[in-house]
């Protein structure tokens, strides 16, 4: 009997800590409930004063006579805003050289400038370095919070050498950037130690063209429709008989041509379209790996394929011969890896 009251009187102490546990918990949950209140209605009081402010000092800007104006920035072709740009608003009727009414960086979150300016008609414009100018926008400011929106168009850098098809240097020339109206980009002059040239193109520009010139060298032009594409200006001296057409490369023991040939390909397409009475033979030579009957038919046929190559880049095939020399005409010997793949050739002869 006595070990049941006492079990009972566990019970209940259990039971009482565990309602004692549970209005503990209550109380804390009705206290911060308490303090979220308070927090919100700090908050609405807290907007409700910004907004009378604003309020107000809306009210003094339209009795001033300088309603307020917005100017954002965007990427014209992303659409994204373009923070950091340089905003330039100024009145129309403005005396020549007088200092713009804003001229200040739009900020880094909005990419907007604001300013409180008179009633009136004004001109806006963006500028930003990697961008082109934005176009000028006129506006007549007589509305509070008037909104002007900026487009600006980024900037393509086109980067390219000029050299000399023979050796691969660079070559001191006169190259001139022109747009598809024909109007001059870029004017410069190349050295004979670098000749690494770049200009700023407008990738909606449908082309460009490429211009150089150089003494003892062929005039070179060019047409840019990609600029990610473009190889670059490739001089061709006046006085050769022959060259070795460099980078060009073969599927190995076969005559199809590896895509990274496609710059080689390219330059000698643009030396035949700047000679339009030039005819040239195409000689194909091999290492001695292999048998001589094998290595003929190989050099052959690879001579055909370039062939082929300027054929469907529109050179007249009647301008093109081909002559396969096979292993018979080694530069050096065929002793190593390194002199075979100097054998292993594709050269150009002027006919």
């Amino acid at each position: 009997m006595k070990r049941f009251w006492i079990i009972l009187a566990l019970l209940c102490f259990m039971a009482s800590d565990t309602c004692y546990a549970m209005t503990s918990a209550q109380k804390r949950a009705k206290a911060k409930a308490k303090m979220e209140q308070k927090r919100e209605a700090a908050k609405r009081k807290a907007e409700k004063q910004r907004a009378a402010k604003a309020k107000k000092a809306k009210k003094e800007r339209i009795k001033e006579g300088k309603p307020l104006l917005y100017v954002y920035a965007y990427d014209l072709r992303s659409g994204e805003p373009l923070p950091a740009t340089h905003i330039t608003v100024q009145d129309v009727n403005a005396k020549p050289n007088k200092k713009p009414k804003v001229s200040k960086p739009s900020d880094t979150k909005r990419a907007r400038v604001q300013r409180g300016l008179p009633v009136g008609p004004y001109w806006a414009a963006g500028a930003k370095i990697g961008y082109f100018a934005s176009d000028t926008v006129w506006f007549n400011h007589k509305e509070d919070e008037d909104t002007i929106k900026l487009y600006l168009y980024p900037e393509t850098r086109l980067t390219f050498t000029v050299t000399d098809s023979l050796t691969g240097r660079p070559v001191a020339a006169n190259v001139i950037v022109r747009n598809h109206e024909h109007r001059k980009v870029m004017q410069t002059t190349s050295d004979s130690l670098h000749s690494v040239l770049a200009v700023l193109l407008d990738d909606r520009i449908p082309f460009y063209t490429v211009e150089a010139t150089a003494p003892n060298y062929f005039p070179f032009r060019d047409t840019v429709t990609d600029p990610t594409q473009f190889a670059g200006v490739v001089m061709s001296p006046r006085e050769i008989k022959s060259f070795v057409l460099h980078n060009i490369y073969f599927a190995t023991g076969k005559t199809r041509i590896l895509d990274s040939s496609e710059r080689a390909l390219n330059e000698l397409y643009r030396f035949l379209v700047s000679r339009p009475n030039q005819r040239i033979r195409i000689v194909g030579h091999t290492d001695n790996i292999g048998s001589d009957r094998s290595n003929q038919v190989l050099s052959e046929g690879r001579c055909q394929e370039v062939r082929r190559a300027m054929k469907d880049r529109g050179i007249a095939v009647g301008r093109i011969e081909i002559e396969g020399r096979g292993e018979r005409d080694p530069i050096v010997p065929n002793d190593s890896e390194e002199h075979r793949q100097m054998n292993r050739r594709v050269e150009i002869v002027l006919l």
